[in-house]
């Protein structure tokens, strides 16, 4: 009896145990590894990890996607840059003043074409009264000194025929001698100082020879015989050329070394050219250039560098060259010019310049993997003149989209979007 309610008991406690509801499980946290979606490649790290663009043959056609082959060619070319006309220092002279004074007469105007020598203006100056001065100084030391020695002759003479008689000793004789010599050196100091006072005046100043003349004729006069017009000191153009610049005016005080005139050879002028610092490596010094004008279109004037700015600007980039031509009388200082350096033509691996893109600083093309698929490849060139010369990142053969690769990139970065 008691083993039927025993058992009795455990089936009631089974019965109950099964009937309960189960414990809801928790949920398992998902991996977040697992529910992120998959990441795309930067465009600027590496655009050819990215996926290749793939377009139907009509969407090719509405986007007006070309592509062409990359091939070998000769280029030549020429490197490209503005420029501008000026006199060229080389065969610009400036005249200056050669006194303190005052200027009189001018007889030159700016734009007049003169010749070496030629009277430009008329100046006034103490340094010429000053200098006729010590001048009769020194003739009048000459004069005295040439007749100490006309003294000093004789009586050598006649202290040489004493001494012959037995009249007077050797040491007296000796002393006459002396002097005679003495007499002599003072005579070449004087005449000396005469050179150099004339040829201060006639060489420096250049006041006419026919003063110093005059000025003899007063010192041995005493009279003092000059025209105020033959004290006038002349200014003379140093070179043959166009007058430039006229400081002076008449009545200008102007000091010694003070500029009066700029004359410039007009048949050779500078041009400065400013050229982007990517064309340092191909420029040099002597390498020949044609410069172009508006003012003849069509017309280039042949030209060659002189010199190589030392700095690049730091505002924009640029370098400046100088080069040097010939007017051929039609070019004027301060036109605004262009100025092309040839380059020597070479064979190039080059594509058209519309196959570039940028993507995020680096330049690529889309090459065509298989039909209407194009891969992106960074690419190295340098832009010449419409094309592309290949340095690096395609070979020979490969084939590139050229017109619309625009379309493709868009597309490119449209599915890297998504």
């Amino acid at each position: 009896m008691n083993q039927i309610l025993l058992l009795g008991l455990v089936a009631a406690l089974l019965q109950w145990g099964c009937g309960k509801p189960a414990a809801p499980e928790m949920a398992k946290p998902q991996s977040s590894t697992a529910a992120a979606p998959p990441a795309l490649s930067p465009v600027a790290s590496s655009p050819v990890a990215l996926s290749p663009v793939a377009l139907s043959p009509a969407a090719l056609r509405h986007a007006g996607v070309e592509v062409v082959t990359v091939r070998r060619e000769a280029v030549g070319g020429a490197l490209e840059a503005p420029g501008k006309l000026t006199w060229s220092e080389d065969h610009t002279v400036s005249v200056g003043v050669v006194a303190t004074g005052r200027v009189m007469h001018v007889y030159a105007k700016a734009g007049d074409r003169v010749e070496a020598q030629q009277l430009l203006a008329r100046m006034h100056t103490h340094d010429v009264h000053d200098t006729k001065a010590l001048l009769r100084q020194a003739m009048a030391e000459r004069d005295r000194a040439t007749t100490a020695l006309e003294q000093a002759r004789r009586t050598e003479a006649r202290m040489r025929r004493l001494l012959e008689l037995k009249a007077i000793s050797e040491a007296q004789f000796e002393q006459a001698v002396l002097e005679r010599r003495t007499a002599e050196s003072l005579v070449r100091v004087a005449r000396a100082s005469v050179d150099k006072e004339v040829a201060h005046l006639e060489e420096f100043l250049e006041i006419p020879a026919a003063a110093a003349s005059a000025l003899e004729e007063e010192a041995r006069s005493g009279e003092a015989q000059h025209e105020e017009e033959d004290e006038l000191v002349p200014v003379k153009a140093a070179a043959s050329g166009i007058i430039v610049a006229r400081r002076i005016t008449p009545g200008t005080v102007v000091n010694i070394g003070q500029e009066a005139f700029v004359i410039s050879d007009p048949s050779r002028l500078w041009c400065l050219a400013s050229f982007p610092e990517s064309a340092l490596p191909r420029l040099r010094v002597g390498a020949k250039a044609e410069v172009e004008v508006r003012a003849y279109p069509g017309r280039r004037f042949p030209a060659r560098i002189v010199r190589l700015g030392d700095t690049i600007d730091p505002d924009t980039r640029t370098l400046q060259v100088r080069l040097e031509l010939a007017s051929q009388g039609a070019l004027k200082p301060e036109m605004l010019a262009t100025v092309r350096v040839p380059l020597a033509t070479a064979t190039e691996l080059i594509v058209p310049e519309s196959a570039l893109q940028n993507l995020d600083g680096q330049t690529v093309v889309f090459l065509e993997t298989k039909a209407g698929e194009f891969t992106p490849r960074t690419v190295e060139v340098e832009v010449r003149n419409g094309l592309a010369l290949v340095r690096a990142g395609l070979a020979e053969g490969d084939r590139v989209a050229a017109n619309g690769s625009y379309a493709l990139k868009g597309e490119l970065l449209k599915e890297a979007s998504r």
